[in-house]
């Protein structure tokens, strides 16, 4: 039986090529129950057509997860509300105080509290230790959680693979972005892993709010 949801959207992660669904792409948020979702399958021809941005409140229809090795956020995106072909977009957390308040209500102390507490997403906290690309093309961040475990992970964040493809010769130019000026903001990281019994861990989004005074 399927339901209707309004999503807050913290994630929109890069395109990947499904072998059955085409170019598509990982959207995450908080559901009305204030527990995580993310949305699978949604065609990145969509995202085109009606464009929206973290932070925006999206209304779809959805159902049970019907692929293998489900993960306790995994709902199957049945439609958008709304015309054919366009996100049922129904409003949006403009300001960065109802912003900075969401990401507080569901930030986890770090990476190991958020798998053992049985999800495949979360937010932490990072201490920046670089931004770089690696030898296949994909930006990483190197960062330590609150408890000071270390990682390096991919980051899968939109904005950033935008800012890379645009800058595809200069990689400064992102690094300035994603890394300098980062490190001014009040920055967070959502943290998921991939399905299956050995998940990988990356970034999926980078939360930015102002610095408080």
């Amino acid at each position: 039986m399927t339901t209707k949801e309004d999503i807050i959207v913290l994630a929109k992660a890069i395109p990947a090529i499904s072998p059955v669904h085409g170019e598509i792409t990982c959207v995450a948020g908080i559901g009305p129950d204030n527990k995580w979702r993310r949305l699978y399958p949604v065609p990145t021809r969509l995202l085109g057509q009606s464009y929206f941005m973290k932070f925006d409140i999206v209304r779809v229809e959805i159902d049970q997860w019907k692929g293998q090795h489900p993960r306790p956020e995994d709902r199957w995106l049945v439609k958008y509300m709304g015309k054919i072909g366009s996100v049922g977009k129904v409003g949006n957390k403009v300001d960065w105080k109802p912003r900075r308040s969401l990401i507080l209500n569901f930030l986890d102390k770090s990476v190991k509290d958020i798998l053992s507490s049985g999800r495949s997403l979360g937010i932490v906290k990072p201490e920046i230790l670089d931004f770089y690309k690696d030898d296949n093309g994909r930006c990483r961040y190197k960062f330590k959680d609150t408890d000071q475990s270390q990682y390096d992970l991919v980051c899968r964040e939109w904005e950033a693979t935008a800012l890379d493809k645009k800058y595809s010769n200069n990689f400064l130019k992102v690094r300035q972005k994603f890394l300098d000026w980062m490190q001014k903001r009040d920055m967070y990281f959502v943290i998921g892993t991939t399905a299956g019994t050995d998940p990988t861990k990356m970034i999926v989004a980078v939360l930015y709010p102002p610095k408080l005074p």
